[in-house]
């Protein structure tokens, strides 16, 4: 065997041995104790309750991977890499502490979701995953927190990318704790704005909102995509909604969004965009795993720019442009008279 084709092989084989390292030290808080400088596996262990010699050990695992760095006398120290996983604003913690738990799980069913192209995760767990959200709050806090910080990622790409500046109101459907919408009112001073979601996703946006001191100019409302979405906004933004659904489903939400328009207001779906040819860049590995991961957890997909034309196409809407911001896109679709 070629000796690098085969140290890849390795990585890919042990990548879920370095999953739930990643996990128990951002579960830990590991990153955020050892950001300010190097701390020992018998101090960090006493912090946070768990027994030195295994979490020295997890800790050398990470050294070897990159997260963390040893110093001579057996200390651990922050790399670029732990400070990706420090609980703050913007950073990927919460994807580590979310994933490793049911979608861990679900992953292990992959073959179930080839075999019959349902998702694996409701042969697990027996139901559909945001009917588990809705019943258990603490991983829709994990759900929430690992959105959120994803949000808070791109928000500026989003906003750097698309025009606001014409328009006088914005509604995020499904926008949790509002994220998206905060970095939107921040920078576009002169906007209103709303928060639509399920009870359960809002549980957090009247603090995040007035966190980012743009609550005064956002109404909170709570209810169902696929019932209805409150009327009379110029823009509807939807940012990874349209993702966890199926063509059938994403349909419905796009139609309910369609009868709230008036005939001069635009959707914006912000969603990674399939590339026509797969290269090996780190953006399109990402949107691949997204898309599996949606087949795995939820039966929903990534989409290329025509396959979300056509879900326009069936929900009286036209898509009039895709404007590329980073890791994903701002879809912009127009009522259909």
């Amino acid at each position: 065997m070629d000796p690098q084709a085969a140290d890849r092989a390795h990585s890919l084989i042990d990548g879920f041995r370095a999953t739930q390292c990643v996990r128990a030290v951002a579960e830990l808080r590991i990153p955020d104790l050892v950001s300010n400088g190097p701390r020992s596996a018998a101090d960090l262990a006493a912090e946070t309750g768990v027994l030195e010699d295994p979490l020295r050990r997890v800790m050398r695992t990470l050294v070897s991977l990159g997260v963390f760095e040893e110093t001579e006398d057996g200390r651990f120290g922050p790399t670029a890499v732990s400070e990706c996983l420090t609980d703050r604003p913007g950073t990927l913690r919460g994807w580590a502490v979310m994933l490793p738990r049911e979608s861990y799980v679900a992953w292990a069913e992959l073959m179930h979701t080839l075999e019959t192209g349902e998702p694996a995760y409701e042969k697990v767990f027996g139901e559909p995953r945001f009917a588990t959200l809705s019943k258990d709050p603490e991983g829709a806090a994990r759900f929430n927190m690992a959105m959120q910080r994803w949000t808070e990622q791109v928000a500026e790409a989003v906003v750097d990318a698309y025009d606001f500046s014409s328009v006088q109101s914005v509604i995020d459907v499904g926008g949790g704790t509002g994220a998206l919408l905060a970095a939107i009112l921040g920078a576009n001073p002169h906007l209103r704005g709303a928060v639509f979601d399920l009870p359960a996703g809002l549980e957090g946006t009247d603090a995040y909102l007035r966190s980012a001191g743009v609550r005064e100019r956002c109404e909170i409302e709570a209810g169902s995509f696929f019932e209805s979405v409150p009327a009379g906004f110029d823009r509807y933004i939807l940012k990874s909604i349209i993702h966890d659904w199926s063509d059938d489903r994403s349909v419905e939400i796009l139609s309910t969004c369609r009868a709230a328009m008036g005939d001069d207001a635009r959707l914006l779906l912000v969603e990674m965009l399939l590339p026509g040819t797969v290269t090996e860049t780190s953006k399109d590995r990402r949107a691949h795993f997204m898309d599996v991961h949606m087949m795995v957890m939820l039966g929903g997909r990534e989409r290329n720019e025509e396959q979300f034309s056509a879900l326009f196409d069936a929900s009286g809407l036209k898509l009039t442009r895709t404007i590329d911001a980073g890791d994903l896109s701002v879809i912009e679709a127009a009522p259909v008279a």
